[in-house]
């Protein structure tokens, strides 16, 4: 598997890398991200491997050596309902989709993260823009949740998604 990483300038806090699948922590059926910058909290997630990255689906997320705390209503059918929902350090926040499958926001009190990537499978950019009281975790938090396959966040991607989802769990089944 090919690691994929974008680095760029991020105002306050460049140089900043992202970076999946992390070599390191590697293996058949979990993928994992990392982000690092200065001024960024070390930030690692692991999800179930699919379509060449890790899902959202039985997430494991770390910030800083907090672990946080993920949820997200499968069932719901507008963005905001399938919002990803996540409590690391005092923190809450909601990450979801705004317009498709190319723009994402990570949202707290107080502060938002708005990314775009060019394109959704493995974009050749990623830009963003903060609001607020947008400090290093919101906004690292916001670029490692871009390594993320997030078509589940819309109802519609869900739908596309499930064939190839449940397939590959079904696939993973013990057939003794």
């Amino acid at each position: 598997m090919a690691t994929h990483m974008w680095a760029g300038i991020v105002d306050g806090f460049d140089p900043v890398e992202l970076r999946y699948p992390v070599e390191s922590l590697y293996d058949d059926t979990y993928y994992a991200a990392e982000v690092v910058g200065q001024g960024i909290p070390s930030m690692i997630f692991r999800g179930n491997a699919f379509r060449g990255k890790p899902r959202l689906a039985d997430m494991d997320l770390h910030t800083d050596g907090w672990p946080a705390k993920v949820k997200r209503r499968s069932l719901a059918v507008t963005p905001h309902g399938r919002a990803l929902r996540i409590e690391v350090a005092g923190r809450s926040y909601r990450y979801l989709s705004v317009g498709g499958r190319l723009r994402h926001e990570l949202r707290r009190e107080g502060a938002s993260v708005t990314t775009t990537r060019s394109e959704w499978h493995l974009p050749r950019r990623i830009t963003g823009a903060w609001q607020g009281r947008a400090d290093g975790m919101d906004i690292g938090l916001a670029i490692l949740l871009e390594a993320a396959y997030t078509r589940n966040l819309t109802f519609c991607g869900a739908l596309y998604s499930w064939p190839g989802r449940f397939l590959s769990r079904f696939l993973q089944l013990p057939l003794d």
